[in-house]
Formats: C-alpha cells, sequence, structure tokens
C-alpha cells in the first residue's frame, strides 16, 4: 500500500514539528547542564523507577546506550541504581532528590519555551493541538 497525499502531509508535518520540538528541548537541557538524551531520561523516571530495558524501549535505543546515560547521571547525583524487588539480575533507575528537583526544572523551563514559541496561536488552538498531539503519540505508541 502507498501512502496517499495526506499521509506524506501529516508525515511531513509530524517530521518538522518533531524537529522544533527537538531544538526547544534541546536548549531547555543545555541550559540545565545535560544532553537532550540525559533530559528525556530524568523525565522517564517521575513518577516510575523502570528497569534499563524499558527505559531503552522509552527512549528508542539499545540497551548499552541507557547504561551509559545512567552512569553519567548517577556520577552527577541525579540518578541512583536500585535492585529490582522481583529479579536481582534487575536494576531500576530511580531519581535522587537532586534529580527529582532537575526534572521539575526541565519541564518547567521546557512549558516556559513553548509558551513563548506558541503565544501566537490561539487558546482553543494550543488545546486542539495538545488534543491531536496525545492522540498522535498514542497511535505511534500502539504500533511500535
Amino acid at each position: 500500500m502507498r501512502p496517499g497525499t495526506d499521509d506524506q502531509d501529516l508525515a511531513r508535518a509530524l517530521s518538522v514539528l518533531h524537529r522544533q520540538v527537538a531544538l526547544r528541548y534541546g536548549a531547555v537541557a543545555r541550559e540545565a547542564g545535560l544532553t537532550l538524551q540525559q533530559a528525556e531520561l530524568l523525565c522517564q523516571l517521575e513518577p516510575s523507577a523502570p528497569s534499563f530495558g524499558e527505559l531503552a524501549r522509552l527512549l528508542g535505543c539499545d540497551k548499552t546506550n541507557v547504561t551509559g546515560l545512567v552512569d553519567r547521571l548517577e556520577r552527577r547525583g541525579l540518578v541512583r541504581r536500585a535492585p529490582d524487588p522481583a529479579d536481582r539480575r534487575v536494576s531500576r533507575a530511580t531519581l535522587t532528590d537532586e534529580g527529582r528537583e532537575a526534572g521539575r526544572r526541565l519541564r518547567e523551563g521546557f512549558a516556559r519555551v513553548v509558551a513563548e514559541n506558541c503565544a501566537t496561536l490561539s487558546a482553543s488552538d494550543r488545546s486542539e493541538l495538545a488534543r491531536l498531539g496525545s492522540a498522535a503519540a498514542r497511535a505511534l505508541e500502539e504500533r511500535r
């Protein structure tokens, strides 16, 4: 099945949106002294404590990448490893108090950047974009 024009337009719009969001999220992460990937990992740890395998799936990367990210964040005092109570072979990543605060600042910083950059959209357009963005994210996640 060949994608139609509407599908191509949607793919193009999502691609451009992804690039613009990643640029802004990356800038917020750099302000906090983090890479984009480190910031994403920190935000995935609130409120859960996923295993490294679960983090790899959530972040769309290899488990060895997660190990390196956790190592660097652990050295900075933002993350710690915790054993899985059901399986000692599995490690889970958890936030320290400092990591929880860093994640809060990241989310607030990104919300501020989004508010500034989307100020020209009406309240109803912002609400509709949030609704459609959530629906698109769910649809993509279900097909992964």
